[in-house]
């Protein structure tokens, strides 16, 4: 049994693990990301603002009741001898408000619809850049390990070109200050592998910080990845787009809204209120008036406030200010929304040709190693030429990678500038890893 356990063990460890896609870390940022939880909390919390404003417009029942003991020294009454009484009085009272016109309350109904949807708004604006951050993240980290990669590889490399190097050293092929040359070269390889290393561990602790655990493997990127251009290709239509769906705009215009009913619920300190109230109360007391009796009162109440020391006028005057801000507040999101679709739609162009561009300087630089490495075999070159074309490789293979997330991220970034990004942006790109 425990060879037969050893076995068993032995084999799942020799098993590859199955790495994670894009879409299985942003499933575990739903459920773990503080930023994305803390945005469903206060959706939830400003949901209940409208039946909570809707409140101050219904009845209001108040059941109310009091007994008291009490001590009475009867000194000379026409009713009742000399004498110390104890006795207790009982109250009981059911009172009724129902608001007739309260123009405050209706103004808060008002501002409470707006509230909810500022609210919506920015919730869906907060998923929206968690799919962003997301997606940052997992690149981020897949370009740490693939700088990492490549430094590794480069310094293996350098490695084998020091130790060739010192070999012609040896047998008076080369100079002196080409194997110097090479160790420096190995040096400085040595240190950007540990800083590559760094790279990639500061890269996964940020991923983490999202979902809650240290990543597993992670899926890569294939290397057919289409490159697909806006649609529609037109700057203009984008803009318009993010003028009339873009989330930070939708949720900055319903704060205005917030602020423009703050302005009219302000105002109306001044404005008179009336109630219809109701009331039944029982008492019993006892005493030398003693009695037993029920009251039942039916009446409209009125109420117009004259003077409060200058208060309501403050709180408009206030409230204007605020209403103020939130216009310039509205401006500048308007500005930031169209400045972002643009930018964002002619970096994903300029990334395309960035993208293909690199590709072509990748094929350009091995067929430059390829050639500089056979100049040396013969003597045409020397070591320092070798070094210089193999560290050209390597800086072109890792922007030519980073190029590639970049493009994906800009992607994405046009989308949530025109307010339009979704899951499903995601699953597209999570269809081009392997």
């Amino acid at each position: 049994m425990t060879r037969f356990a050893f076995i068993a063990t032995a084999m799942l460890l020799a098993m590859p693990v199955a790495a994670q896609d894009l879409r299985q870390v942003y499933d575990l940022a739903l459920e773990a990301d503080p930023v994305f939880r803390a945005a469903e909390a206060r959706r939830r919390a400003a949901l209940e603002s409208r039946p909570e404003a809707l409140a101050g417009l219904l009845p209001s029942l108040t059941l109310s009741g009091q007994r008291s003991e009490a001590t009475q020294k009867i000194i000379a009454s026409p009713f009742s001898a000399p004498g110390r009484r104890d006795f207790s009085d009982t109250t009981l009272a059911l009172s009724l408000s129902q608001p007739l016109f309260r123009r405050d309350r209706i103004i808060l109904l008002r501002q409470a619809g707006a509230r909810v949807a500022q609210a919506e708004f920015e919730y869906q604006q907060v998923h929206q850049e968690l799919l962003l951050r997301v997606a940052q993240a997992y690149f981020d980290v897949l370009a740490a390990i693939d700088n990492l990669s490549f430094a590794e590889a480069e310094k293996k490399a350098i490695g084998q070109q020091l130790n060739q190097t010192r070999q012609r050293f040896n047998v008076g092929l080369t100079a002196i200050t080409d194997v110097h040359e090479a160790q420096a070269r190995h040096d400085q390889a040595v240190a950007r592998a540990i800083e590559a290393r760094n790279g990639l561990a500061v890269a996964r602790e940020s991923l983490r910080a999202i979902i809650g655990r240290l990543p597993k493997t992670l899926a890569r990127l294939a290397p057919d990845m289409p490159l697909v251009r806006p649609d529609p290709e037109d700057e203009e239509a984008w803009v318009r787009q993010a003028l009339e769906q873009n989330l930070a705009l939708l949720a900055a215009q319903q704060a205005v809204e917030v602020a423009r009913q703050e302005v009219a619920r302000a105002g109306a300190g001044h404005w008179p209120s009336v109630d219809l109230v109701a009331s039944h109360q029982y008492s019993d007391r006892g005493g030398i008036f003693a009695f037993e009796a029920t009251d039942t009162a039916v009446g409209i109440q009125f109420s117009l406030s004259l003077y409060q020391g200058g208060g309501v006028s403050a709180a408009a005057r206030r409230a204007a200010h605020e209403y103020d801000a939130a216009l310039q507040n509205l401006e500048q999101v308007r500005r930031a929304t169209e400045q972002g679709a643009r930018s964002a739609f002619l970096t994903v162009l300029a990334d395309i040709s960035r993208v293909k561009a690199l590709k072509q300087v990748l094929k350009s630089t091995e067929t430059a190693l390829e050639a500089t490495e056979a100049g040396f075999e013969v003597g045409t070159r020397t070591a320092v030429d070798v070094l210089n074309a193999r560290r050209e490789l390597y800086r072109a293979r890792s922007e030519y990678a980073a190029a590639r997330y970049r493009y994906l991220l800009q992607t994405l970034k046009l989308k949530q500038a025109a307010g339009i990004l979704a899951e499903a942006d995601l699953d597209r790109i999570n269809a081009w890893l392997k």
